[in-house]
């Protein structure tokens, strides 16, 4: 059952908020998967730079945000955290981790109640001095549901010392269904909450998925291309927001000028926790005369996908990892166009992938281009 009980964003209901079944999750057996936000859907990369400037824009109009560091959680708000960190002059943006950094130590790790992947780390090369400067901590999520997951990282933080006690903590979301009675809880603790749309989801047990979608198989081979881009940062240890948004633009403009796309339909694909880059090139590549350009990522969700008319996860691909080859991902939906180039963009810099896995998932397109942002 969902429930849609406020919608301030200018995009519909259906736009934002779908409901999808988890594939072999007891703790929570549905997911809320969002159109416009360029991650299991294929968008429009202009739509999802929007729907984060709304969010922005909500925090500003509601919120009383200076001085702020933001941390977008992984994998799915990566890219929010990103966007809405980039509308605050002076602020400091980071984002949780699932990938473990042996030459660094965590500024905090914690867990995340209900999802298929618990564990979470925080890096920051410059927390001591960031965090003496600030005055709010920001939490960006695409969902909040309970609550649990952002009042568990700042206990971390909180047990830890990792923050001062005038430290005050706000989170930002495009969905919020929480509970009145969870979220006055949680303002009592100190916690003031923002979103675009508020919600009522439970998952309807009866439900019923066949998980036997069409699978799709290449049918001729496949051009591929690698290339490296230096200048790369990395958000999973923390920069000032307006270096990180200037590097993937930066990024973005090369991509443009070393690749020729004029008249093409284009796909640009992120990899795990590495979407905004992507995001970035497929909106400067929009600009260079493409006939279409869509962005959406892989993902560690594992969702069930089925043929059904309403349901918006028609087809899913298992893709060997960037990151970790003994890791399950998958994409969604990306078979359904034939693509003149799918461009992909990346943060890994592991060499021993093999791309056939990720090219199988296009079994409609031909030529492929890898891009690596390195340092």
């Amino acid at each position: 059952m969902l429930e849609i009980i406020k919608n301030k964003s200018t995009f519909s209901d259906q736009d934002l908020i779908r409901v999808v079944r988890r594939e072999n999750n007891a703790k929570r057996n549905y997911l809320l998967v969002n159109s416009m936000q360029g991650k299991h859907v294929p968008a429009n990369p202009d739509n999802v730079l929007k729907l984060y400037n709304e969010l922005a824009k909500c925090l500003q109009s509601e919120g009383n945000i200076k001085n702020a560091v933001f941390i977008g959680f992984a994998e799915t708000a990566t890219a929010v955290g990103a966007g809405v960190a980039s509308c605050f002059e002076n602020s400091y943006y980071l984002h949780t981790t699932r990938e473990v950094c042996t030459s660094r130590i965590s500024v905090a790790d914690f867990r995340e109640e209900h999802s298929h992947a618990t564990e979470q780390l925080l890096y920051c090369d410059e927390w001591e001095n960031i965090i003496s400067k600030a005055e709010n901590i920001v939490f960006v999520e695409d969902e909040i549901s309970t609550g649990k997951t952002i009042m568990n990282f700042i206990n971390a933080l909180k047990t830890q010392k990792k923050v001062s006690d005038n430290i005050k903590f706000s989170a930002c979301s495009i969905l919020n269904g929480m509970t009145e009675e969870c979220e006055n809880g949680l303002r009592k603790q100190g916690m003031n909450f923002f979103y675009l749309v508020k919600h009522r989801a439970s998952p309807d047990s009866d439900e019923v998925y066949s998980f036997n979608p069409v699978i799709r198989l290449r049918k001729a081979d496949y051009d591929f291309t690698e290339i490296k881009i230096n200048g790369k940062i990395n958000p999973r240890f923390g920069s000032e927001t307006a270096e990180y948004i200037n590097a993937c633009s930066s990024l973005a403009d090369k991509i443009s000028e070393m690749i020729s796309t004029e008249g093409k339909n284009v796909a640009v694909i992120g990899t795990e926790e590495c979407m905004y880059p992507a995001i970035k090139t497929a909106q400067r590549i929009s600009r260079a005369g493409v006939a279409s350009v869509v962005t959406h990522s892989t993902t560690r969700s594992p969702i069930v996908a089925d043929n059904s008319e309403d349901y918006p996860l028609k087809s899913r691909y298992q893709v060997e990892s960037f990151y970790d080859k003994e890791r399950k991902t998958f994409i969604y939906n990306s078979d359904i166009n034939r693509y003149d180039l799918v461009l992909v963009v990346t943060d890994s810099e592991k060499e021993d992938y093999d791309f056939t896995t990720l090219a199988d998932a296009f079994p409609l397109s031909e030529k492929f281009i890898l891009v690596r942002w390195v340092k």
